[in-house]
């Protein structure tokens, strides 16, 4: 009976310090002023919304239950996903990050220009998450729509983390939040 208990105790310390493959695909067109956010970890969608962005706030759309919620950008809320964003960023693993973009403004000189401007600045951010992220595996897929108008740009991040590391960011974020309400 012993054994199995510890077991069971040794599984829990398994799932919190083993890393969690995640995997985020953001996709925003600013034409359209409408972006789609997935988040999966390993086979399961944990969060799938779209989203549109104003002046001063961020609206989400959940598809599933079709409600719609507005975030001000001075939103205590927004504050502490910007700290807890801050803090997983320094743990997550990065093991392979896909850009894809389609660029095209009607015209094909403009829409060449743009075009490898746009893959110049995924290259210069590619180098510097390549110098943060050693083990980091990048593609950079630009194309060229030379007869019609369009701008989309994707994102394909395929990262891990430990579930330890994911509770020490929240409490840490929760912590950092509670100590700014004092201060003021």
């Amino acid at each position: 009976m012993e054994s199995i208990w510890l077991l069971i105790v040794l599984l829990i310390f398994l799932v919190f310090i083993l890393p969690l493959f995640v995997k985020y695909y953001v996709s925003y067109s600013p034409i359209q002023n409408s972006g789609m956010i997935v988040i999966k970890i390993g086979f399961i969608y944990i969060s799938y919304f779209s989203f549109q962005l104003k002046a001063n706030s961020v609206v989400i759309r959940s598809k599933k239950k079709r409600k719609q919620i507005e975030y001000k950008f001075n939103d205590p809320m927004i504050i502490f996903y910007e700290h807890f964003f801050n803090e997983i960023k320094q743990k997550v693993k990065i093991k392979k990050i896909n850009i894809y973009s389609e660029i095209g403004t009607g015209d094909a000189f403009h829409s060449a220009i743009l075009s490898s401007f746009v893959n110049i600045i995924y290259k210069i951010i590619s180098a510097y998450v390549k110098n943060l992220k050693y083990s980091s595996s990048i593609m950079v897929n630009t194309n060229t729509s030379f007869n019609k108008k369009v701008l989309i740009t994707s994102f394909y991040v395929k990262a891990s983390m430990s579930l330890f590391d994911i509770f020490f960011c929240f409490f840490t974020s929760l912590f950092y939040e509670g100590k700014n309400k004092h201060v003021k």
